[in-house]
């Protein structure tokens, strides 16, 4: 078993989700994996292929939009990911069999660290935020307990040093007026 750590923001997003047709979905996703960022790599499972997150924060939201034949909808989504530094999420309605794109709560460019229960136990109790399978604090608290020399000594001394240099990562979102937090489970 093993516990994933990543950022997430708190605050909803203010657009409402937006309905794409198949076609647009294809052709956003060979306009991403062109220029080498879309976030998954399955896409031979028709569902996983219509289940993922991707950044639009790199590119012009003109050259986005286009592929999307100028939706309002899909320009509210694609504006406001851009302007709070998120991604999008893209996924299939299993009521109405529609592909759905929306505001994702993860910030852009940011990455998750995978760690083996044993260790991500370890790294949580030394940085003092319990042993919990799951939780959250907030990014500012992080920050603080990661500057702090007795928690990199700690970490260091229990052998746990390799992991510093990927919560320091997250620690530094990048993400500003906004409730980010470095989520785990």
């Amino acid at each position: 078993m093993s516990i994933t750590f990543a950022l997430n923001v708190v605050a909803a997003s203010i657009a409402k989700p937006a309905t794409i047709t198949a076609r647009q979905l294809a052709a956003f996703r060979a306009f991403a994996r062109a220029r080498g960022e879309l976030l998954d790599i399955e896409d031979d499972d028709p569902i996983l292929a219509c289940s993922f997150e991707a950044r639009v924060c790199p590119w012009a939201l003109a050259s986005i939009c286009a592929i999307f034949d100028h939706d309002e909808a899909v320009i509210a989504v694609v504006e406001e990911a851009q302007f709070r530094g998120l991604n999008i999420r893209i996924w299939q309605d299993d009521a109405t069999r529609s592909i759905r794109m929306v505001v994702a709560s993860t910030p852009d460019g940011s990455t998750e660290m995978n760690l083996a229960n044993a260790n991500a136990y370890a790294v949580l109790e030394t940085i003092g935020l319990g042993d919990d399978c799951c939780g959250e604090v907030a990014l500012d608290d992080l920050s603080s307990r990661l500057a702090d020399p007795t928690i990199r000594d700690a970490m260091t001394r229990s052998g746990l040093h390799g992991y510093l240099s990927r919560l320091d990562g997250l620690a530094q979102c990048g993400i500003e007026n906004e409730e980010v937090r470095m989520v785990w489970g």
